[in-house]
């Protein structure tokens, strides 16, 4: 019988169906690829990559490179980034209703985003400075 050329691939994400309960309507819609994509992934016929991993990883929460580990590996035999901290609450809701967006929202609200980071820098050093007058 012929290997799947991507076997560890498909493996993989059938241990996040597994783990979340997901179809693979579930996976398509969270990743925001089509249903036939995920089937092809599935088969292990193909493996997403750039954009499509990435949406993929952060719905499973797993990093990149783990969907590529191969069947029976243990995750620690692969050089791995140390684990992520775990998010509070409100990260959580933020991140969920964040991969709800489309695309266009998603970069909109990035940008606005920096700008605020940006505009609040600013008044903290105007605000230092006033201080710093002041104590003059």
């Amino acid at each position: 019988m012929k290997k799947a050329p991507h076997e560890a691939f498909a493996h993989r994400l059938q241990l996040v169906r597994d783990e979340f309960g997901w179809n693979m309507s579930d996976i398509a819609r969270r990743a925001m690829v089509t249903p036939q994509a995920v089937q092809q992934w599935a088969k292990g016929e193909s493996a997403p990559r750039g954009e499509r991993l990435k949406r993929l990883a952060a719905a499973a929460g797993k990093p990149e490179h783990w969907f590529f580990i191969p069947p029976g590996a243990e995750d620690g035999d692969v050089l791995a980034p140390s684990a992520p901290r775990q998010l509070d609450e409100k990260e959580t809701t933020l991140l969920a209703l964040f991969n709800q967006m489309p695309e266009a929202e998603k970069l909109r609200l990035i940008v606005h985003a920096k700008t605020t980071l940006k505009e609040l820098d600013l008044l903290k050093d105007d605000v230092l400075n006033i201080i710093q007058s002041i104590q003059k």
